[in-house]
């Protein structure tokens, strides 16, 4: 692969650059789409949503949730029985106003999230404590026309999420789906992907519009920015008030449902790129990775036959074992562009094979994060693998762990020396949202939350106002 081909921006030097680079040449995103912040997601940023997606729905069903899918219009008297709701999305919601030339009665909003849409159904399917839980979850796009920057993955006008709803007969079953969510998402974003976050309790003024609490993902960028990579919300009783609905209990009382939506978007998939990558390109965990191991074979014309041979056998073992394994028998490329090609894409494993590997009973084994080499006999190679690919996950979270910076912060001088440092500033508050935009026009940080369910004491004095504190708070700025 030439240099005109490969990552030319350090990581370093220019995470921006380097970033758009690397979604490009790694076959993740394509943004040359005449449509600001609507973007082609390409075969690998695809395979590694569906890898990502097909783990949260093997999760979600293991706690009783179906798959529906609802429209994707959704019209304006919907969105305007829940009045925050309405106000908190109205600047981001793109309408239809017309079909072909026909001007429509009513506008129709397309889905910039589905709580309306999906609790009209809501309201004719529960009736009775009997069916309660209810829980729904849908795969779909969303459009949101922010005016702010867009970034591909990062802050798309259009993008793919999942979103879960349930309804629940109390409230303390509720409060307890929110910690049931939570902790799904720690078997995907952790688990998973080896990212590391903090799950934030947003203050009131920044939840989810007619939502009573909003619990965020927030994970930090290399650049030292956040990055909300997904969201709980319990709704309360606002929007089953709301729109009517009503269920029937043991005692025969009509009571309102207590409810909770929750998503996460291809967002997820910028984290990772961000995260993880280096220098040379995408570096994928092996649990999310459409192509786990790649086999480039090493022949001269003499030594052809033998060695495809070879890795014809080597192919077929790693399939009956269900490794994602993919041979590169191209003849039309050399094996340093084929390494190089490999490593820009992230795959975690490559297996070399040549003539010498072969009369030495073994293979060579060359692992993604530290692009080390290692010999590995052939009757210990699914062994190794296996040992391979757990080391390769651990050192990535590891990796993010390093990410994830906290510091603290007694008064606002020390506040703007730690802004330019990144990551999170633990300070005490005094949460009132006047005291935040004062922070926000002065630093640019923004009041993320405490911490969910943890009882962090906060000390007297409001760190920016020196009023009284009521809450130990995580400053950071965000994209």
């Amino acid at each position: 692969m030439s240099s005109e081909e490969g990552i030319k921006t350090k990581k370093a030097q220019d995470f921006g650059k380097w970033y758009l680079e690397v979604i490009s040449k790694s076959d993740v995103v394509d943004e040359r789409v005449p449509i600001k912040g609507s973007n082609i997601l390409m075969p690998t940023g695809m395979e590694m949503w569906h890898a990502m997606m097909d783990r949260l729905d093997e999760l979600l069903k293991g706690i009783g949730v179906q798959n529906y899918y609802f429209p994707l219009f959704i019209p304006e008297k919907l969105l305007k029985k829940e009045a925050a709701h309405f106000k908190g999305f109205v600047p981001e919601v793109a309408w239809v106003t017309h079909a072909g030339k026909t001007k429509l009665s009513e506008r129709m909003a397309i889905r910039p999230t589905s709580e309306i849409i999906m609790y009209e159904m809501f309201k004719l399917w529960i009736r009775s404590y009997k069916d309660l839980p209810l829980k729904v979850n849908q795969y779909a796009n969303i459009v949101r026309w922010d005016t702010k920057m867009t970034k591909p993955l990062i802050r798309d006008r259009e993008f793919l999420w999942h979103e879960t709803h349930s309804a629940h007969a109390t409230e303390e079953e509720a409060d307890k789906e929110v910690k049931v969510a939570l902790g799904i998402y720690n078997k995907l974003v952790s688990g998973m992907l080896g990212l590391e976050y903090l799950e934030l309790d947003r203050p009131e003024w920044d939840r989810f519009p007619g939502a009573e609490q909003s619990v965020a993902l927030d994970a930090v960028m290399p650049d030292g920015k956040i990055l909300q990579v997904g969201t709980v919300h319990n709704l309360g009783q606002k929007f089953s008030q709301a729109v009517g609905i009503r269920f029937v209990d043991k005692d025969g009382n009509k009571r309102l449902p207590y409810q909770l939506s929750y998503g996460i978007a291809t967002r997820l998939i910028g984290a990772v790129v961000g995260i993880h990558g280096d220098d040379k390109g995408l570096i994928i965990p092996p649990a999310a990775a459409p192509v786990q191991i790649v086999i480039v074979p090493i022949y001269t014309n003499e030594s052809k036959s033998k060695v495809m041979q070879k890795c014809g056998e080597i192919l077929g073992r790693l399939e009956e074992k269900d490794f994602r394994v993919h041979l590169d028998a191209r003849e039309q490329y050399t094996p340093g562009y084929k390494f190089h090609e490999w490593e820009l894409k992230g795959v975690p494993v490559r297996i070399e094979i040549g003539p010498k590997d072969i009369e030495k009973g073994q293979v060579t084994l060359v692992r993604r994060d530290f692009l080390e080499r290692i010999a590995v006999p052939e009757d210990k190679l699914e062994e190794q693998l296996l040992e391979v690919m757990d080391s390769i996950g651990f050192q990535l979270q590891k990796r993010a762990k390093e990410l994830l910076k906290v510091s603290d912060a007694k008064d606002l001088k020390e506040i703007k020396n730690k802004a330019e440092d990144g990551g999170f500033i633990r300070v005490d508050f005094c949460m009132k949202e006047s005291c935040a935009k004062k922070l926000k026009t002065q630093t640019q940080l923004s009041v993320r939350g405490n911490l969910f369910g943890k009882n962090e004491k906060a000390g007297k004095t409001c760190a920016v106002c020196g009023k009284a504190a009521k809450e130990k708070v995580y400053l950071a700025h965000a994209y």
